[in-house]
């Protein structure tokens, strides 16, 4: 018999073992082998590729626990028709903090998706030709999540926070049937989200018109069916152009938010910089986010008042000592 492990590749310290994650070494399959050819073909075909739990890609919901040891993962959910900007506002966020820009009240603490946050990051990367290719349309099958991770801190406390991408096709069918077969994803980004970021294309509204109104204010009035107090930030993205919109489409898309979702926060972003630096590029859309985080993670009022009505209890029913 075989008296010391024959996995090459295991990491545990001596004395433990990665496969039975006990200090019960002498009962893991490597210490009981003793063919040595039977050996080897053993370890290739069991050695995992990865020895840590993450890759740095974008996480699925099954991945969240990864995260759930710290505290609770923040989800904010981006919804929008397709094209509106949502995964290019994603790409916007990283490059803007990776190139030196900054939350007011936090900062960048860590992530477990920096692969996936640079494959978004790499398409706003000016070419030589002055021209910027956008991220690919995301996928619309309903079983497609991206979801990316930052941790920020804010004073003392790390907070793990997680965007939830889907494609815009996926959630214009959603908003016409909440229990619509083929929008799953969009049903659980809706239904797991603490807060939510709406996009509005402003190109889409200029060459749609009176069609994109529509589209939008369905999606609005199904966000809202629901929503509760969760905070919401309306984006008006591509708003470098937004004052080609007809004003009387405008205004009534504007009404119509107001009318679903009245407590929400409403902006204008673009990701096209006139200067540096630019209100609508470097500073609006860092605000988007800013906005949620501190929404979400200010102290919740704690309503304690007895009912005291019908008590029969002397301590509830007093009222203190008035003077005479």
């Amino acid at each position: 018999m075989i008296k010391t492990c024959t996995n090459p590749d295991c990491p545990a310290p001596k004395g433990l073992c990665v496969e039975l994650i006990s200090p019960e070494y002498q009962q893991c399959k490597y210490w009981n082998i003793t063919d040595e050819e039977n050996v080897e073909k053993e370890i290739k075909s069991n050695t995992k590729v990865n020895v840590i739990p993450w890759s740095g890609l974008a996480l699925h919901p099954e991945d969240i626990k990864l995260l759930s040891h710290r505290s609770k993962p923040l989800i904010v959910g981006t919804v929008g028709a397709p094209n509106a900007g949502k995964t290019s506002y994603l790409g916007m966020i990283y490059t803007l903090l990776f190139n030196g820009k900054k939350f007011d009240n936090w900062n960048f603490a860590g992530s477990h998706t920096l692969i996936a946050w640079e494959n978004l990051a790499k398409y706003l990367k000016i070419k030589p030709n002055g021209k910027v290719d956008f991220p690919e349309p995301t996928p619309s099958n309903s079983d497609y999540y991206s979801l990316y991770h930052l941790a920020l801190r804010n004073k003392e406390t790390i907070y793990d926070v997680l965007y939830a991408d889907s494609s815009g096709e996926v959630f214009n069918l959603w908003a016409n049937d909440i229990n619509d077969i083929n929008a799953e994803n969009a049903r659980w980004i809706y239904s797991n989200s603490d807060a939510f970021i709406f996009f509005i294309d402003c190109v889409s509204v200029i060459e749609g018109r009176g069609r994109t109104k529509q589209a939008i204010v369905q999606l609005a009035s199904q966000i809202a069916s629901n929503l509760n107090d969760r905070p919401i930030v309306v984006v008006w993205s591509k708003a470098d152009r937004i004052d080609e919109i007809r004003p009387n489409i405008k205004a009534s898309i504007e009404q119509s938010i107001e009318q679903f979702l009245p407590h929400a926060y409403t902006i204008e972003i673009s990701n096209f910089s006139k200067n540096d630096p630019d209100v609508l590029c470097h500073k609006n859309n860092l605000s988007v986010s800013e906005y949620l985080f501190d929404k979400l993670c200010q102290p919740k009022k704690m309503e304690m008042i007895p009912e005291i009505e019908n008590t029969t209890d002397i301590f509830f029913k007093y009222r203190g000592t008035y003077g005479s």
